[in-house]
């Protein structure tokens, strides 16, 4: 989505130009009634095969009316239901000659829970029956809910308008717990006809099932062309001419809200509506995957703001994610400026009718959790036309908008006690953001900077970097780093917009950073927001095996591959040794070993001074080891090992052209686990593997071998260049050139 391009709340949000037209058609040129209803019909048995064939309406909310006509209540029966909610609700209840009995929120929840019905029903103990609704799509606790209702006596209600397909934290699917189920296929719902609904009884409940009452059909043009005006609007919004057929189409009566019927009786759902519910339900699982990814994202990115607590929204597809504010209103005015347009937010009372004036039941006071919601809530938008570039976006302008000033600041760090001290708390770390790992540059001749970024004096991130300096240009490289809290997207802004000027200055054309960063749609977001490229060559390795080295020797032995267990015991018996080091003399047997291989493999080996001072460095304080496996006298494999922050790492390695036919490297790995656990490590980093399927990759050959071992693999995310200067292109285009000529 272009930076520029405005993001609505609503606004027809479903549609596409494809589909706004296949509505139009439908309403003019309708196909076989008989035949689109069945469809429809079967497939939603097949999601809820425990349910009767389902009623179709005109609006939700004649479903709802519909079925409480006809479950065994009389007129005048309470309706235990959740303030925070649409008058629709309310009406379909009083349409039915029912009385609703409005239930409190649970604490940080958009939903009424079991606890808030208990207190509801000993003030109404001749309630029975619960319409609970899973507001803006989050799940309420719908289990605890429905065992509340069997101890009770109480029929329970499930609505889905806000939540068809979702499901419960224990990934349940929501409607499988209700007597009933009642659906919206209204404008801005998951399943989106413009307007239209139904209602399926759980068999068993009802004695009988209700005859299909005959129905007059509501659809008009206005729900018809609503689409494609709204699609017009959308894509012309920018230029001026959108905003003005918005405005014609308000006055016209074609937009209008949609929160209280126009007639007094229910309707029938046209067979466009049906056709249209059947292509949504056709695209559903993409429809909430994406809603699952933009939710993971504002979970991520404003945890702090939440209505919701983050650990709560894990694998929810939202319709919209509610935030607490202090202003709503005044807060969706200053998004105008950007051109996200959410002024419609859900819900501004305990009991909304939008801008319809509707004499409500409801009484001030009633519900003083679902009032302070109506108050403070600002949602935010899940649809299809809201992207993950767009939705980050929209998280921080919202972090710059409600978050109090930061004051970052950018210095050099020269205390090695500071900067280990700092990187000892994060789970992340690792040695090439070590101190050491700079000493090692240093001892190279390469210039580096150690950078802490600080929030008021607080320490909150650091960043190593290296300044490489080649023919192809030069460029300040931050392996394994920067690392900080990306989250917390202003920090990460703060932190690279000094980056860029500190290294702009030093002559350099770009920079790369490759993070610890766990590689998924957020991060990849986040980065996106930096003006990144993702880089032509590779840092260090971004895929890797990870072993839990917590473990048992003989867990450890049962989580690998037969064969490869197989090998380690053989490699006793074949009366294979192996051997520690410590010692930085040992590294010129490895050097050249390592020049044997690459001859044979024809790839550039590591200079000895390379080599030499990265064992040299971090061997000073017990943090490096070459662990080799020989056959009598015969050298097979060696491993050149990093140990820090509790993880070895499988750097470097060569085997002999003797090791060939033996399990020297077995044994060589074995060792290192038994040597890594003796020092205090916790996991093992087996160091790169390929991608599944990618025969060509630099570590294809060796990816069979480390799988074999068990472990878990862990993918960061992959390098990515800022450019700071035009030469940059001239070095993309290189690195683009030998990379594809050396198969890398």
């Amino acid at each position: 989505m272009k930076k520029n391009q405005p993001v609505f709340g609503s606004l027809g949000s479903n549609y596409s130009l494809g589909f706004a037209l296949r509505l139009l058609w439908w309403y003019f040129l309708p196909p076989a009634r008989s035949q689109v209803q069945t469809t429809l019909a079967q497939q939603l048995l097949d999601r809820f095969p425990e349910f009767s064939e389902p009623y179709f309406f005109a609006t939700g909310r004649d479903a709802i009316q519909f079925a409480l006509q006809h479950l065994p209540s009389a007129a005048g029966s309470k309706i235990l239901t959740q303030a925070f909610s649409c008058a629709a609700i309310e009406e379909a209840i009083l349409g039915a000659k029912m009385k609703p009995v409005f239930v409190d929120l649970g604490e940080r929840s958009t939903n009424l829970d079991a606890a808030t019905l208990q207190v509801a029903y000993e003030k109404n103990p001749t309630a029975r029956i619960v319409l609970v609704q899973h507001v803006l799509g989050c799940p309420a606790d719908i289990a605890s809910i429905r065992a509340w209702c069997d101890e009770h006596n109480l029929l329970l209600i499930e609505d889905l308008a806000q939540s068809f397909g979702g499901l419960t934290t224990t990934g349940e699917s929501l409607g499988s717990f209700g007597h009933v189920i009642v659906t919206s296929f209204g404008r801005d719902k998951i399943l989106d006809a413009v307007a239209g609904g139904c209602c399926l009884f759980r068999r068993g409940v009802l004695q009988t099932e209700p005859e299909r009452p005959e129905l007059q059909e509501r659809s008009t043009f206005q729900h018809a062309i609503y689409p494609l005006l709204t699609v017009l609007i959308r894509n012309t919004f920018s230029s001026g001419f959108g905003k003005v057929l918005q405005r014609f189409a308000q006055n016209a009566g074609i937009i209008r809200t949609p929160v209280l019927r126009t007639t007094p009786v229910l309707g029938k759902l046209s067979v466009g509506q049906a056709a249209a519910v059947l292509e949504h339900l056709k695209h559903l699982p993409q429809q909430l995957e994406h809603r699952s990814t933009i939710t993971a994202i504002y979970a991520r990115l404003l945890k702090e703001h939440l209505l919701f607590p983050a650990a709560r929204m894990s694998g929810w597809s939202a319709l919209r994610v509610p935030l607490a504010v202090s202003d709503p209103d005044g807060l969706a005015t200053k998004l105008k400026q950007h051109h996200f347009y959410l002024t419609d937010r859900w819900y501004r009372a305990a009991v909304d009718s939008g801008s319809i004036a509707w004499n409500s039941t409801y009484h001030p006071g009633l519900c003083p959790r679902a009032e302070t919601a109506a108050r403070s809530v600002f949602t935010l938008p899940t649809h299809m036309r809201v992207s993950a570039a767009s939705a980050v976006r929209l998280a921080v302008l919202l972090r710059q908008v409600l978050a109090q000033q930061a004051a970052f600041s950018v210095q050099e760090i020269t205390d090695k006690t500071t900067w280990e001290a700092w990187i000892a708390d994060r789970p992340e770390a690792n040695f090439l953001q070590s101190w050491n790992w700079g000493v090692f540059q240093q001892q190279l001749g390469n210039k580096i900077i150690r950078l802490g970024l600080y929030n008021d004096g607080q320490l909150i991130g650091v960043a190593q970097g290296v300044f490489e300096r080649a023919r192809r240009g030069s460029y300040c490289s931050f392996p394994g780093g920067p690392l900080l809290d990306w989250d917390d997207v202003q920090a990460v802004a703060a932190l690279f917009s000094e980056l860029q000027k500190i290294v702009r200055a030093a002559g350099c054309s770009f920079i790369r950073f490759r993070p610890q960063l766990l590689d998924d749609v957020v991060a990849r977001a986040v980065v996106k927001q930096l003006g990144t490229l993702h880089a032509a060559m590779h840092v260090t390795a971004d895929r890797t095996v990870d072993i839990d080295i917590t473990q048992s020797d003989e867990q450890l032995l049962a989580n690998m591959r037969k064969n490869t267990r197989s090998a380690i015991r053989k490699a006793e018996k074949e009366g294979i040794t192996t051997t520690v080091s410590d010692n930085p003399e040992d590294i010129k047997d490895f050097y050249e070993q390592q020049r044997l291989v690459a001859q044979r493999h024809k790839f550039v080996p590591f200079s000895y001074l390379f080599l030499f001072e990265q064992f040299q460095t971090f061997a000073k304080e017990q943090q490096a080891l070459l662990i080799s496996a020989y056959r009598g006298s015969d050298l097979l494999a060696t491993a050149f090992v990093l140990m820090y922050h509790k993880q070895a790492v499988y750097h470097y390695g060569i085997s002999t052209a003797e090791n060939a036919t033996l399990p020297g490297a077995y044994a060589v790995q074995w060792r290192v686990m038994i040597e890594a656990k003796r020092a205090g490590c916790e996991s093992y980093n087996l160091w790169g593997v390929a991608p599944p399927g990618m025969e060509s990759h630099r570590f294809a050959g060796v990816s069979v071998f480390k799988r074999g071992f068990g472990g878990r693999e862990v993918q960061y995310l992959e390098a990515q260049d800022i450019p700071l200067k035009p030469t940059y292109w001239l070095t993309r285009t290189f690195e683009l050139l030998r990379k594809r000529y050396r198969h890398l």
